[in-house]
């Protein structure tokens, strides 16, 4: 009798501490939200409170389950410390608190350090293959997202950051994503990147940016502030689009050593009824 009258007791303890552990998808992802990124921590190796901190050791793969409100410009929303990370947006947004239930202008902030994904700084070299992907990042008071070498950014929608909308080391595959009125650079990656069916409009800096050895390929940009693709020496930049009031088309491609640029396309307002339009070999090659 006395064990029976204990037995609910001993189920209610379980299933709050059932509760209170990191909740794991039946795949083995581990799922982040709000609630447990302000309350309690999402997983081990991340406390209460903003960053979400991905130290590894809890897992490799994680996936949100709902919006992540960062609380200002200088707090990333995740942090990453560890290499080999994979981080499914899942359809949801990263967004700055302060950019929540206001106009559909922008909220690009003034100031901040923050980024919506970042990984550890200064960027570590052994913080290597991050991949982040399918979802929405605003606001932030950097960059959207902030990778290493050999990182991943796919499907994103990046918008009203201060600083580049997608930022990454060497060796990084940025694909599917779209840019949008970020403070600097849509799109900034260094040498040996592949950056591929990108849109990339109204950002302050270049639309793309890419240094030597990568290719662009698939791209749209359209009225950014600097060049539309910026690609340095030894890249393949092919059938691109870039229209309206791009800076130029690609800029400094073949600077210093050999570029290959073929069937891309241009139409650049230079003034009143004035348009330039070249498809071929463009920008100063």
């Amino acid at each position: 009798m006395l064990v029976n009258r204990m037995r609910p007791g001993l189920l209610l303890a379980l299933w709050i501490l059932l509760l209170a552990n990191p909740a794991l998808a039946v795949d083995g992802v581990l799922e982040i939200n709000q609630t447990c990124a302000a309350n309690t921590g999402c997983f081990s190796g991340d406390s209460a409170g903003y960053p979400v901190q991905i130290d590894g050791t809890a897992g490799r793969s994680y996936r949100l389950t709902s919006d992540l409100f960062v609380p200002d410009v200088n707090t990333h929303g995740i942090y990453v410390v560890s290499p080999a990370i994979s981080i499914d947006l899942n359809g949801f947004e990263i967004i700055r608190s302060d950019c929540v239930g206001g106009s559909l202008g922008p909220c690009t902030p003034a100031s901040g350090t923050g980024s919506g994904v970042a990984v550890l700084v200064p960027v570590s070299y052994s913080l290597e293959g991050v991949s982040v992907r399918n979802g929405s990042i605003t606001g932030m008071g950097a960059h959207g997202v902030s990778l290493g070498k050999q990182s991943e950014a796919r499907n994103l929608r990046v918008r009203w950051n201060r600083l580049d909308g997608i930022a990454t080391l060497d060796a990084s595959t940025i694909t599917g994503n779209t840019l949008r009125e970020n403070g600097a650079h849509g799109i900034s990656a260094l040498g040996g990147s592949t950056v591929t069916d990108n849109t990339a409009s109204g950002n302050g800096g270049d639309g793309i940016q890419v240094e030597s050895g990568s290719t662009v390929t698939g791209n749209t940009t359209r009225d950014n502030t600097g060049n539309g693709i910026n690609a340095a020496s030894g890249s393949t930049v092919a059938k691109n689009t870039s229209f309206y009031l791009n800076g130029a088309f690609v800029g400094a491609v073949g600077h210093g050593g050999e570029g290959h640029n073929h069937e891309n396309g241009a139409l650049n307002y230079l003034g009143r009824d004035r348009y330039w339009y070249m498809k071929g070999r463009v920008g100063g090659l």
